[in-house]
């Protein structure tokens, strides 16, 4: 059952007429907030104390009521910027990866956690009884329903990161099965594919129908209002296959889990943007946004700005990450305004 909402004011009201322009490509939208690095990973145990040393982590050993923070004051959703204020289920863990079988570590002062490959043949796959955690996924259910409670209206809360189909196979099955698959065992890996995409979409439907609706619509991860279900899934996995690979092994499935949903984006780094002609091809994903990697280790603007054009003329273009005042200007006089959104992450405002 979703958990009902009061009537948008007239702030939040305005930004989601905003937002229904950005999707239809008629208006920019522009967020500036912090770029401070982050922090040691906090990880509330079941036991009433702070993980302080790196850890493998079940649901039986985590603290579901700090995960899902204090009661909030009613209101209406916060804004910063152009865009609304978010809060997910704990998005540090990495939930389906977990739901699926794979083990999940906590690097305490790294600030993340990890997945490690659980499948070492298919063999070892199709003989398990079950392909889901029961209780991992039960436990982000539960979360989830008591966020939105807590969150009394005045921050949306949204799906965590789910990543993807592509993803979603090099964390459980490694890069190496993964690779020789496609030549060795093609059927066993379109089979496996079939069920994590399937899995994907059960476990997003299962969170929206919890997750608090806005104006007749959901909030993205991104902060970006959708009049219907929204989506939020990646392929970052393909940085090490070639774009031939991705479009007959990956991106049916990323399209199939953008079609199970009214809107969609697709997150993509802009390292790895080779990828971007397969996806204008097609009518989904609705959006794309491009996580930006700050030189020298990301391309610089300049390189990116044509292939960011190109984007814009079909769909539109979320860009974040670190900017600077002469960038987010270069940005906004360069490319096409219309469905361009920035969210500049610096700490120099």
């Amino acid at each position: 059952m979703v958990n009902p909402v009061a009537a948008p004011d007239a702030a939040c009201a305005n930004l989601i007429e905003r937002h229904a322009f950005w999707w239809r490509r008629e208006e920019m939208l522009l967020t500036i907030v912090d770029g401070s690095p982050l922090g040691d990973l906090w990880l509330p145990l079941a036991d009433k104390t702070l993980a302080a040393d790196d850890m493998d982590i079940t649901p039986d050993a985590l603290d579901l009521d700090r995960l899902a923070g204090p009661l909030r004051n009613p209101g209406n959703p916060a804004i910063k910027g152009d865009l609304f204020e978010v809060v997910d289920p704990y998005g540090k863990i990495p939930w389906v990866e977990a739901i699926l079988g794979s083990p999940i570590h906590a690097t305490i002062r790294g600030g993340s956690m990890r997945t490690r490959s659980c499948i070492d043949s298919w063999d070892a796959w199709n003989s398990q009884p079950s392909h889901c955690e029961e209780k991992w996924f039960r436990f982000l259910l539960r979360l989830t329903d008591l966020l939105a409670q807590r969150s009394s209206n005045c921050v949306a809360v949204v799906q965590p990161t789910m990543r993807g189909p592509a993803d979603l196979a090099e964390a459980l099955l490694g890069p190496l099965l993964m690779c020789y698959s496609m030549y060795d065992d093609p059927a066993a890996l379109r089979h496996f594919l079939v069920e994590v995409t399937d899995t994907f979409i059960a476990v997003l439907t299962e969170l929206l129908s919890i997750i608090p609706t806005v104006a007749g619509g959901y909030i993205s991860p991104f902060g970006i209002w959708a009049p219907g279900t929204v989506v939020r899934t990646q392929c970052d996995a393909t940085a090490f296959l070639s774009a031939t690979q991705y479009v007959d092994w990956f991106l049916p499935h990323d399209l199939y889990i953008c079609r199970a949903f009214d809107y969609s984006f697709m997150h993509l780094h802009s390292c790895s943007l080779h990828t971007v002609g397969a996806l204008l091809m097609q009518e989904h994903p609705h959006a794309i946004q491009v996580t930006l990697e700050s030189e020298p280790k990301g391309p610089a603007l300049e390189t990116l700005l044509p292939i960011f054009t190109q984007i814009l003329k079909v769909k539109p273009l979320l860009l974040e990450g670190k900017l600077n005042a002469d960038q987010i200007n270069r940005l906004q006089q360069e490319l096409p305004t219309g469905g361009l959104a920035i969210t500049a992450r610096t700490n120099e405002w």
